[in-house]
């Protein structure tokens, strides 16, 4: 979610911060407007560099980021125990 101008001649328009910027530039993320607030959502192509970044141990901590490498398919999802009655 990204917060919008209040006033002056870019009033409701999202506030794009520059490395946002250079993501939508290079196609790896896209603006999303069609909402009550502007989202900034992954392309296809953005998922796959996500996916190729975390998949690299030296640059992302398999340990810290293990819940985004289990939503990306990297890793698997542990089963839970189910509770006991």
């Amino acid at each position: 979610m990204l917060k919008t101008w209040r006033g002056g001649p870019d009033r409701g328009k999202p506030k794009i911060s520059p490395v946002a910027k250079g993501l939508l530039d290079r196609g790896l993320m896209r603006l999303d407007t069609g909402g009550r607030l502007p989202l900034l959502v992954f392309t296809e192509t953005g998922i796959a560099a996500l996916r190729a970044m975390m998949s690299d141990r030296r640059l992302a901590d398999p340990k810290k980021f293990a819940h985004v490498r289990q939503e990306l398919g990297i890793d698997p999802v542990p089963e839970t125990a189910a509770p006991s009655a």
